[in-house]
């Protein structure tokens, strides 16, 4: 089967997080924010597979970065300044595909994208209009195994 282009939108529900991280209250669920580390936070957002995008550049001071997207599943709260990809039909694409892909390519599709003077930032709206290659759901859960050395070869 052929690879398709499709924009994020059209595959994706694209949701901004809405937990402040200096007021999160400590609890059961993950809070993802900007760092590496999960915080945590006495209530949920959001009950998915989801890839996680920062708003906001990573190194601040008017130069556009993006050191990390995440992949979370599961309960999850999620900061503010973060958003959640969320795959619309979990049957036609696997959610970390798209991380492992969105991850890889950062830097040359959101960087460019981002905007600002001193606050450099990424709207949901240009997130929305990325374009990306799509395989088959068979071939992105593969390739997602394989990159997880979870892949098993015939003898």
């Amino acid at each position: 089967m052929a690879w398709r282009k499709v924009k994020l939108g059209e595959i994706c529900s694209i949701t901004k997080g809405q937990t402040g991280i200096t007021k999160a209250i400590p609890g059961k669920y993950p809070l993802v924010a900007l760092s590496e580390e999960r915080k945590s936070h006495n209530e949920y957002q959001f009950d998915a597979e989801a890839v996680i995008i920062p708003l906001v550049s990573s190194t601040g001071h008017g130069h556009a970065s993006l050191k990390r997207i995440h992949f979370q599943s599961g309960k999850f709260a999620l900061g503010t300044i973060l958003c959640a990809l969320i795959p619309k039909q979990s049957s036609e694409v696997c959610a970390e595909y798209l991380y492992h892909y969105l991850d890889m390519m950062k830097e040359i599709l959101f960087v460019p994208l981002m905007k600002g003077v001193a606050n450099v930032s990424l709207s949901i709206k240009r997130i929305a209009n990325v374009e990306i290659p799509l395989p088959s759901l068979i071939l992105s859960t593969f390739l997602c195994k394989f990159l997880k050395g979870q892949f098993v070869t015939s003898q």
